[in-house]
C-alpha cells in the first residue's frame, strides 16, 4: 500500500469515527455546510453517487417520505411544471437512440416478449363473453 492509500485510507477511518460519534443534528449541520462549498458539477457528482448505493426499497422510502412532506398544491405545481417541460419530440429522439443502442439480441427479445404478450391479450379478449 503506498504511503498516499494509506494516508486516505486513515483519513476515512477518522471521517468514519466522527461520523458515528456526531448526533444527527451535527450530521445534517456538516452535511449543509458541505453542501455550501460544492459547485453544481460537484452536488451532481454527489447525488448520483448516492442514488447508485441506494436500494430499491431505500429509494421507494424517500419517495413515500417526499411525498409525505409535501402537501397537494405543491405536488400539483411540480405536476404541472414537469408536463411543461416535457417535450415530444426530445422524448421520441431519445427513444431512438436507446433503441439504436440496443443489441440486435435484446431487440429480437423485446419483440418476442411483445408477441408474446399481444397473443396472450387476444386470447383474454377471445375467452370474455
Amino acid at each position: 500500500m503506498t504511503d498516499t492509500d494509506e494516508a486516505k485510507r486513515r483519513r476515512g477511518e477518522a471521517i468514519r469515527k466522527a461520523l458515528a460519534a456526531k448526533s444527527p443534528e451535527a450530521r445534517s449541520e456538516a452535511a449543509r455546510k458541505a453542501a455550501a462549498t460544492k459547485g453544481p458539477e460537484r452536488r451532481r457528482e454527489a447525488a448520483l453517487k448516492a442514488a447508485a448505493a441506494r436500494s430499491p426499497e431505500q429509494r421507494r422510502e424517500a419517495g413515500l417520505k417526499g411525498a409525505a412532506t409535501k402537501g397537494p398544491e405543491v405536488r400539483r405545481e411540480a405536476a404541472r411544471k414537469a408536463a411543461a417541460k416535457r417535450d415530444p419530440e426530445v422524448h421520441r429522439e431519445a427513444i431512438r437512440k436507446a433503441l439504436a443502442a440496443k443489441s440486435p439480441e435484446a431487440r429480437k427479445e423485446a419483440a418476442r416478449k411483445a408477441a408474446e404478450s399481444r397473443r396472450r391479450n387476444r386470447e383474454a379478449a377471445k375467452g370474455e363473453p
